[in-house]
């Protein structure tokens, strides 16, 4: 068990999806016995990490204080404004891909439950 959660958190960290490196540096493993099972579990717990995996729906983003506003940049001009209607993102799961790759290679079957 322990070889396998160690191939699932590799191909984890170099299939990440990578802006920053935080994301990345981030994936943890842990193998143990509980209850007479014997458990492996491949974590990254960035406050991001699931609307990465998962992606975002379509939703609307506003500034943190009442009378703040919203600065980014959108084709190379420096925009300010008080909402942002955001179309979502799609989901990048490479953790679960990174998962469903090493146990099939593993001989394991995933059940979904």
């Amino acid at each position: 068990m322990r070889g396998v959660a160690r191939r699932v958190r590799t191909r984890a960290v170099l299939t990440c999806p990578v802006d920053s490196g935080r994301l990345r540096s981030a994936h943890r493993e842990e193998v143990g016995v509980r209850r007479g099972t014997v458990y492996g579990l491949v974590t990254n717990d960035v406050e991001y990490a699931e609307l990465v995996h998962d992606g975002t729906g379509p939703h609307t983003i506003r500034p943190r204080h009442p009378d703040g506003v919203l600065r980014f940049e959108k084709g190379g001009q420096v925009v300010f404004t008080t909402i942002v209607r955001h179309p979502g993102t799609r989901p990048q799961p490479w953790l679960r891909e990174a998962m469903e790759h090493e146990a099939r290679r593993s001989g394991f079957r995933i059940v979904r439950r």
